[in-house]
């Protein structure tokens, strides 16, 4: 025969009510947290988004400012040619910094465009920048190799990554 002592029948429970309690309030807290943490990360995963969204967006805008002001330029040098040069190179630029800040931000995965799309374009820019000052031939081939880099930037750019 078993004998049972007082405290040991099978209503009882080691925990007192003021532990009870405590628990209780550590697991309320424990949800508090687990819902904030989750919040901040879904917070923090579309502000990723919408600024990759937006670097990459005005990355496609200064590639096709850039193409139509090569489109602008005629195959012979004028007074016009340096200015619409020196906006060219402005819009390069600006892609590139909008590139190094996604590589910033989200290393080599990150990166919108290849650093040899840059280096293209900038030869491209000097070559016609030699050929204007020199004055002696006509910018038309120049021009064109330009305005294709571009437009491969522009395509590399409106493929989904």
């Amino acid at each position: 025969m078993y004998h049972y002592s007082s405290g040991m029948n099978g209503a009882s429970s080691p925990f007192t009510p003021k532990v009870r309690r405590i628990l209780a309030a550590v697991m309320v807290l424990l949800l508090i947290g687990c819902i904030v943490l989750t919040v901040m990360v879904v917070r923090t995963r579309v502000f990723e988004q919408k600024t990759a969204a937006q670097l990459s967006q005005r990355m496609m805008s200064s590639v096709s400012a850039a193409i139509e002001q090569v489109n602008k330029m005629s195959s012979v040098v004028n007074s016009g040619t340096s200015a619409r040069l020196a906006l060219i190179r402005q819009y390069v630029y600006a892609m590139e910094q909008f590139n190094q800040m996604s590589v910033s931000l989200w290393g080599e995965g990150g990166r919108l465009a290849p650093v040899e799309a840059f280096t293209a374009l900038y030869s491209d820019i000097d070559n016609i920048e030699n050929l204007t000052q020199t004055a002696a031939s006509s910018t038309l081939d120049a021009r064109t190799l330009l305005l294709t880099h571009l437009t491969n930037l522009q395509e590399w750019l409106s493929q989904p990554q």
